[in-house]
């Protein structure tokens, strides 16, 4: 087994490169992600298992986000609490607007989230070796799952 620390923000960008992304608002599929490319089965069984433990720390993550959100929201009339981007607004008689004050809570939410996005954690996985990977024929890039690639040299 290998380690590697990685920031938490990387372990988001990983989970894109294994899993792929999605558009949400129309379901396009804006890239594929190593788990969907054809690979030798021991190698997508690694892959696997490298998702798996990047999405328990995702996990932790998401969780400490939502404290966060906790901390920092207000709730609405149906009890769902969110950090509005702005504070207040200012329209015309048109209702178009003319000013924004940016909401001081979401900016102190923002500085924490991105302060423990920053944040380290180390990583066990089993090396990756570039002959395994050989076979993959890909457009994509995958600039955080290649640091945990050996090359021998």
């Amino acid at each position: 087994m290998e380690k590697i620390s990685l920031k938490l923000s990387e372990f988001y960008q990983l989970e894109a490169e294994l899993n792929g992304v999605v558009n949400q608002q129309t379901a396009e599929k804006l890239s594929n992600g190593l788990l969907n490319e054809k690979v030798k089965l021991t190698t997508k069984y690694c892959l696997s298992d490298l998702a798996k433990k990047e999405a328990a720390e995702k996990e932790a993550v998401e969780k400490v986000k939502n404290e966060l959100i906790q901390k920092h929201g207000e709730a609405d009339s149906t009890g769902n609490i969110s950090i509005p981007f702005y504070a207040k607004e200012q329209v015309d008689e048109d209702g178009n607007v003319i000013t924004r004050e940016i909401n001081p809570k979401f900016i102190d939410f923002q500085n924490e989230f991105n302060s423990l996005l920053n944040e380290e954690r180390e990583l066990e996985h089993k090396g990756f070796k570039l002959d395994e990977l050989d076979s993959i024929e890909s457009s994509e890039n995958y600039p955080v799952f290649f640091k945990l690639i050996k090359v021998d040299e």
